[in-house]
């Protein structure tokens, strides 16, 4: 591995930073369950021996040469030995997995790594770690996976490998053929940097990881281009409060806030190897997020020393970012007025003290909601300041069919526009020709539900929804107008707007006692955190029949399950004829 980097300096201060984190982070695992490990799944029990290696053999932690860390790190390997199957892979939830053996075995080759050629009574327990990788290295060669993603970790575990045996002397050519495989497929990467997943997740937790690794271990520097080009596309999708935009992933990260912490490193190796200076920004503005696996950061950073090299000089916001969640001073590198992932379906705007982003980037999902897919109805965000409205989603009582969905978001001047169309059947009686005397027809799923009823074959009459969403952001004054427009069926709808919670809000009256949610009616409402504020409307009047609730649909509500936002939730409710208009405004107050 040529990494290059003799005339760089290492950056002490990060160093020691990082080195005083893995302390505290071992120092909970050893609390946590004094040390043991007999509960532990391969993957976390991996986790557990490469932190323990990491710091038990670093200058300047309080735990280096502890003689309490070995027997902890042979429990480790003894589990690890206990759980591997007869072809050498491991079980969880997917059994005999090669790709989920993979993590376990690339944090394996890093302990490795790490632990060198040890002369004291670690020496067995090096031994028998080799041992676990020699065991799973053929299943790893001829084994398959099931996302994306898989492929690269897969490789990246096979790379490592490779480099163990060709620095014993002993390289086996069916390794790098099997790398060269997976690769001949071609990296899963759209043409604005995303790759087919979406995700910030497994961005930093599996593809960009995975590709330094083969690039550094198996000799394919060109691979690093692609990770180059991800955190491009990344750089403008971070808040002031650290988090990641995951709206438009396919996983389940579209559901939830992700820290973007886990992108320090990534672009800290960048920043060094290429002199980026706009990684070098990024990397050094998120030093202020705690890492959540500070050890294994710095197993990388052992392991990688263009890592441990000081950053590039880069220009950052003159002000220290004040000591609250809600972060300001994001880089200029990473505020650009208006960003967009065309490939994902998303906008943002940013100006002053306001963000609005605009998602209309769903798959279809029409034959079923699952894993993979990226379904959140969640079509608007806007903040200003420390007041965030975190999701706006519009509900319409349709045949069950579920919140507004848009596949499409078209910029048209300073406008976003979103729509979907949803179309419902009633079955007409079947012709002659194809009855039979028996009544019992297939049994078919018609989009909605399924039943014995031949839905093909029968004469339908046809019900349809069309929905337009045209959002206009004016981050200069900090406002976001939004036109719905209706065609089709006359139903009742329920726009929701979700608020995160610890703000107040004024204007808006209980939508039913207890119900724990709130109702526009008339007028403007309001929502404020410190002396930032969100203001909306207008309200439309309370109708019986048109109920301020959020419906997921059948896909959801049939099994029990729920896609609900979480936060302080308003509803503004209405008929789908005409068209309703509705401002966001962001305001600074004393």
């Amino acid at each position: 591995m040529n990494h290059q980097t003799a005339s760089v300096a290492v950056d002490a201060a990060f160093l020691d930073e990082l080195i005083e984190a893995a302390d505290r982070h071992v120092d909970r695992l050893l609390e946590a369950s004094d040390g043991g490990v007999a509960a532990l799944a391969h993957r976390p029990a991996m986790g557990r021996l490469l932190a323990l290696a990491t710091v038990y053999t670093q200058a300047g932690s309080v735990h280096v040469g502890s003689a309490r860390l070995p027997g902890l790190m042979a429990d480790c390997v003894a589990r690890l030995e206990h759980l591997q199957g007869p072809t050498g892979l491991f079980d969880g939830t997917n059994l005999s997995s090669p790709p989920d053996s993979a993590f376990t075995i690339n944090d394996a080759c890093m302990a490795l790594d790490i632990l060198g050629s040890p002369k004291d009574g670690l020496a067995g327990t090096v031994s028998r770690l080799r041992a676990v990788v020699g065991r799973i290295t053929d299943a790893l060669v001829s084994g398959g996976v099931h996302t994306p993603n898989h492929r690269w970790e897969l490789c990246a575990a096979l790379a490592r490998i490779h480099a163990l045996h060709e620095s014993e002397g002993n390289a086996r050519p069916d390794v790098q053929l099997r790398i060269g495989q997976w690769l001949a497929e071609g990296i899963d990467q759209l043409p604005d940097g995303m790759y087919s997943e979406r995700s910030p997740l497994y961005a930093t937790a599996v593809t960009n990881p995975s590709l330094l690794a083969i690039a550094d271990h198996a000799g394919r520097p060109g691979l690093l281009d692609h990770v180059r080009a991800n955190l491009t596309a990344f750089l403008p999708w971070f808040g002031g409060d650290g988090s990641v935009e995951s709206l438009f992933s396919r996983r389940q990260d579209q559901w939830f806030r992700f820290d973007g912490e886990a992108f320090q490193l990534l672009y800290r190796r960048l920043a060094n190897q290429d002199g980026n200076g706009d990684f070098a920004v990024a990397a050094a503005w998120l030093q202020q997020f705690p890492l959540l696996e500070p050890a294994k950061a710095l197993a990388r950073v052992r392991l990688d020393p263009w890592l441990a090299a000081e950053l590039p000089a880069a220009e950052l916001p003159a002000a220290e970012p004040p000591a609250v969640e809600a972060r300001e001073g994001l880089p200029a590198a990473m505020t650009p007025g208006h960003a967009g992932l065309v490939s994902c379906g998303i906008h943002r705007f940013r100006g002053g003290r306001s963000a609005v982003t605009v998602f209309g980037g769903c798959d279809d999902a029409t034959s079923g909601i699952s894993s993979g897919l990226a379904t959140n109805p969640t079509f608007l965000r806007f903040s200003h300041g420390e007041a965030v409205l975190t999701d706006v989603r519009l509900s319409r009582s349709f045949f069950d069919l579920g919140p507004f969905r848009s596949q499409h978001a078209v910029v048209d001047g300073p406008a976003v526009r979103l729509g979907d169309e949803l179309s419902a059947n009633f079955y007409l009686p079947l012709p002659v020709e194809v009855q039979r005397s028996d009544g019992i027809y297939p049994l078919v799923h018609e989009g909605r539900f399924s039943a014995s009823m031949d839905f093909g074959n029968r004469p339908t009459v046809e019900h349809r929804l069309a929905t337009s969403i045209t959002v206009t952001p004016n981050t200069a004054d900090g406002t976001a107008e939004l036109e719905l427009d209706f065609d089709g069926a006359e139903t009742s709808y329920a726009l929701e707007l979700t608020f995160r919670a610890g703000g107040q809000l004024s204007g808006v009256e209980e939508a039913g006692a207890g119900s724990g949610t709130f109702q526009l009616t008339s007028g403007t409402g309001a929502y404020r955190v410190g002396n930032d504020v969100i203001e909306f409307g207008p309200g439309n009047a309370a109708d019986p029949d048109c109920p301020p609730v959020y419906n997921p649909g059948e896909a959801y509500r049939y099994p029990g399950g729920s896609n609900a936002s979480y936060g302080v939730k308003v509803y503004i409710t209405g008929r789908t004829s005409g068209s309703h208009r509705v401002v966001l405004t962001g305001k600074s107050v004393s």
